[in-house]
């Protein structure tokens, strides 16, 4: 019985250091010390993205300019971290831009109102991931700004 103990507890340990996505452990203050900053949206259509996401204490600032103007919404963001998923809660988005409805990287207040996971966070990178209201997978990838 006391072999197979160490064997469980071996067995975790080289599973939890061998696992790549090391933010995963990491608590929700370290994760939203490292989230507290602006990052440049990257458009897969435009490689010189004029959106800008800004987090700070609780509140995110989404900011991009265009034809039509220079735009800023906002929202409020928690973190929630779990054993084996991070989140980022994107709460109180409501706004009407152009009357079209949504940001220069394509997302309605809808769209961005929910918990996205926390699919890498690094010093320099920000990659969040949810499933919409039809089921499809929307990602936004950032670089530290």
């Amino acid at each position: 019985m006391k072999h197979i103990v160490w064997m469980l507890a071996g067995l975790l340990s080289i599973t939890l250091t061998s696992c790549e996505r090391n933010d995963l452990l990491l608590s929700e203050d370290k994760l939203n010390e490292k989230i507290q900053k602006s990052w440049k949206v990257l458009n897969g259509y435009n490689t010189d993205s004029q959106e800008i996401w800004s987090f700070s204490d609780g509140t995110v600032s989404v900011s991009w300019s265009n034809e039509r103007g220079d735009h800023t919404v906002t929202g409020t963001y928690s973190i929630d971290a779990r054993f084996s998923n991070a989140f980022v809660k994107l709460n109180d988005f409501s706004f009407v831009v152009d009357s079209l409805g949504y940001t220069n990287s394509s997302f309605t207040a809808t769209d961005l109102n929910r918990a996205w996971t926390i699919v890498e966070l690094s010093n320099d990178v920000l990659f969040l991931s949810a499933t919409d209201n039809q089921g499809n997978i929307r990602s936004i990838e950032y670089l530290k700004n």
